[in-house]
């Protein structure tokens, strides 16, 4: 069985996933699916550049006044999925529900990240009313119910599958991401660093010297409770100036992609008195981030949702103590292996960043639990758990049959347990 894995996401020019999760994810699956396979099956790669800006179709579409991209993407797109050289394969995967077309000529595997704009509908309406919106989900919908197979990245994701969608169990596994080996070898740094590596990371990226620093890493789209971040952030600094101790800093790392959200940050800042007590970085590169988790005394993640929760992964495997929420995935990554709390409370998120700054023995045994629960996460198996799902795939289309001791598309529940392997 021949399988076409989509890796437009490593293209920084589209849709901006380079530098996201789903960048990294696309990144590291092909790297772990270049490595040893099986002869039954063959995963080789393609992008969107490809197959739709060439040839006479694809002019003749950069002429359109309106609609182009929509057009490529629902009209010229899974016409080429079966033209040329695409004809010779099976299985086409694409490893973001946006990014499939909403129907296709050849049968697809699709990677569900999450259903957020389905699971807090109320809060993505509000902030992006409008057909365009709509439709655009109406399509991603449409993309995820004639899918072949699905892959979600977490247990709640493929729970939120079938509860929403309707999707049957079978026709579902669960790939759990994986972390870099980069980010484990933060753990002996942290205690290694010297007070001159963390005075230069400091007066380079801005942050104040001495002042314990609270880490997010991510997004400021509105299922990221940024304003709840900020005020949990200045319970906490209240709390240490009232009682006394080292006051920490907040620092965000991640990127600020529109005015709108620029303008939630700067209103919860000034509504929190925590303008002078946060630093925010915007995108930060892979060798800052990386000494920001080794500098860093907490990682603070209050989400509202999250189809898997990747920098909690991350902090987790440099042994940086984490607070996050209790919510969609993120204890399903954690664990008991950090503090978990409620993301629209206030006081609990502030007690749990409290607790980890005041009792340096329940931050260094949570450090260590986070550390050793980090290494079940390994891109070689959400690889493997891939390979499975284009099997599963194949036997439901009747193009191969499963080899023996491999889970079918009839064992749905147990797939759903795959993160407890």
């Amino acid at each position: 069985m021949r399988v076409a894995f989509d890796i437009s996401a490593l293209d920084p020019a589209f849709k901006c996933h380079a530098q996201r999760g789903i960048g990294r994810y696309v990144a590291e699956l092909k790297r772990s699916l270049e490595g040893p396979g099986e002869d039954q099956l063959q995963v080789e790669w393609f992008d969107h550049k490809s197959l739709i800006h060439r040839g006479l179709a694809a002019r003749a579409v950069r002429a359109l006044p309106v609609g182009r991209t929509t057009v490529r993407q629902q009209l010229l797109y899974p016409l080429k999925l079966s033209a040329g050289e695409m004809r010779r394969f099976d299985l086409v995967h694409f490893p973001a529900h946006m990014d499939a077309p909403a129907w296709s000529t050849k049968p697809y595997v699709l990677t569900v990240l999450d259903l957020i704009p389905l699971v807090l509908k109320d809060l993505y309406k509000m902030n992006r009313p409008g057909w365009r919106f709509e439709f655009a989900r109406w399509l991603e919908i449409r993309a995820i119910r004639q899918a072949a197979f699905l892959l979600a990245i977490s247990e709640a994701t493929a729970k939120d599958i079938h509860r929403l969608l309707g999707v049957p169990l079978d026709r579902i596994m669960v790939t759990p991401l994986g972390v870099d080996e980069e980010f484990f070898s933060l753990f002996g740094r942290r205690a290694q660093r010297s007070e001159e590596q963390s005075l230069e990371l400091r007066i380079r990226l801005g942050i104040p010297a001495g002042r314990p620093i609270l880490l997010y890493v991510g997004g400021h789209d509105e299922r990221k409770n940024i304003r709840g971040l900020v005020e949990i952030a200045a319970e906490a600094v209240r709390e240490i100036e009232r009682q006394g101790g080292d006051v920490p800093v907040l620092v965000m790392a991640g990127r600020v992609s529109s005015n709108k959200e620029e303008e939630r940050l700067n209103h919860a800042l000034w509504d929190f008195s925590m303008a002078s007590d946060t630093v925010s970085l915007g995108y930060v590169a892979d060798d800052d981030l990386h000494s920001l988790y080794a500098e860093s005394s907490v990682f603070l993640f209050p989400s509202l949702y999250e189809g898997f929760g990747l920098p909690v992964l991350e902090a987790m495997a440099a042994g940086l103590p984490v607070a996050c929420s209790n919510v969609s995935s993120m204890p399903e990554v954690l664990g008991d292996a950090g503090v978990l709390f409620a993301p629209d409370d206030i006081r609990a998120g502030a007690k749990a960043v409290l607790e980890l700054l005041r009792d340096p023995a329940r931050a260094r045994e949570l450090s260590e639990a986070a550390h050793r629960r980090a290494r079940s996460f390994t891109w070689e198996r959400t690889a493997q758990l891939t390979r499975e799902g284009y099997r599963a795939a194949g036997e439901l289309l009747g193009l191969s049959p499963l080899p023996a001791g491999s889970p079918s598309g009839a064992a749905g529940e147990r797939l759903l347990s795959a993160q407890g392997e």
